[in-house]
């Protein structure tokens, strides 16, 4: 490729990668995202315990019973533990639901003003969304704590992070490897 060519390539992408930033530059600082439901996803754990990060999106409570359901499969429960992990699953998603029903008491609505919150109003409505994550939280551990007393060593090794959920193919424990 000759100098000139190199030169109008790169200008072509950079020319194209300006007009596919410019509807957020126009947007200007005001521009609200729309994704709430994965912001207020508490993901500070590294991936760890996806079946207790409650969200406000409509369809958490489906992805949370997916989840659990490939948990299930992964762990290979015995017949005592799969009816500890069923009060587990129903407590989880009834946590998710309530919680979710909480979003939209807690976030103003559509037809609430279209101005945005001052700091102080934010900062409530966070608070707001802590309490209730607490609150599902605390409904889920007992249930959680009983499963797990019930899971042997490997079944609590998969359920690690970087382990089972978090990487569906990775080798179970005394596993050759082929490197």
């Amino acid at each position: 490729m000759t100098p000139t060519r190199a030169s109008l390539f790169a200008a072509l992408v950079a020319a194209l990668g300006l007009t596919a930033m410019s509807p957020t530059f126009a947007a200007g600082p005001q521009h609200q995202r729309h994704d709430t439901g994965r912001m207020l996803e508490f993901r500070r754990d590294g991936g760890a315990f996806r079946f207790a990060q409650f969200s406000c999106n409509d369809r958490a409570a489906d992805r949370l019973e997916r989840r659990l359901d490939r948990m299930a499969g992964r762990l290979e429960l015995t017949k005592e533990q799969e009816k500890l992990f069923e009060d587990f699953r129903t407590s989880a998603l009834t946590a998710q639901t309530e919680f979710a029903d909480q979003c939209d008491t807690i976030r103003p609505g559509a037809t609430a003003s279209k101005e945005r919150a001052d700091l102080i109003q934010r900062l409530e409505q966070r608070l707001k969304f802590d309490e209730a994550r607490l609150a599902a939280m605390s409904e889920l551990l007992p249930h959680f704590k009983t499963f797990y007393g019930s899971l042997t060593d490997t079944q609590k090794h998969e359920l690690m992070p970087g382990r089972g959920m978090d990487q569906p193919h990775a080798p179970r424990p005394g596993a050759q490897s082929n490197g």
